[in-house]
């Protein structure tokens, strides 16, 4: 997962294989995911610590094929945050969360910033990737562009953190039928939502997720 040494190599190798035995303990022989699949859960328990993310991750109508054809296209990628465009290795990645434009929007709308940015940024997200770790209320915005501005993202990573909103954020995601990655109940987060996009983009360049 990034290293190139020897030394760095054999830690990353004998991090990847507790992270599969900790898998194993927690899906025990319930296991029905696929091998991209489980390269995205191992990447999400090794950025986390928590193999309990095998068990709340849910992937929606062929999600990693269609990232990895998105980002083989050059497709935008938009983000909630900057904290995880800081995070993913791909050029064309955009967060107008600080946008001059959407402190307007919002101050006229009566809308949060998160749902001010997602606006300003629908006609990137239609045709492109939307990966969502922390806003909520961002998530929501995406699921009403797609349900009433006919907007199609190519994939959806929702994975907000919290206690307020954010499985009910999931939860309707998961009822459109667009292709997603979501987690459920409240866990989530920056580590999650790049750790997802960054194993799609690695599969994008033929590596291993």
């Amino acid at each position: 997962m990034g290293a190139i040494s020897k030394e760095g190599l054999d830690i990353a190798n004998k991090s990847r294989e507790i992270v599969r035995n900790k898998i194993k303990e927690v899906l025990g022989d319930e296991i029905k995911f696929n091998e991209k699949e489980m390269g995205i859960i191992e990447r999400v328990v090794h950025a986390t610590a928590d193999p309990e993310y095998a068990k709340l991750l849910v992937f929606k109508n062929n999600p990693i094929e269609e990232g990895i054809k998105a980002i083989k296209e050059g497709k935008p990628i938009v983000v909630d945050v900057n904290m995880i465009k800081a995070g993913i290795r791909y050029n064309n990645v955009y967060c107008f969360i600080s946008h001059p434009d959407v402190y307007e929007i919002a101050k006229k709308e009566g809308i949060t910033r998160a749902v001010a940015s997602m606006r300003l940024a629908k006609d990137y997200i239609d045709g492109g990737v939307v990966v969502i770790g922390n806003s909520p209320t961002a998530l929501f915005e995406v699921i009403r562009l797609i349900k009433e501005e006919c907007i199609k993202p190519k994939l959806v990573v929702g994975v907000p953190v919290g206690f307020v909103q954010a499985s009910e954020s999931k939860e309707a995601l998961r009822k459109v039928e667009i292709p997603s990655i979501s987690t459920i109940g409240p866990k989530g987060g920056t580590p999650v939502a790049v750790a997802i996009i960054n194993g799609i983009i690695a599969y994008a360049k033929d590596k291993r997720a």
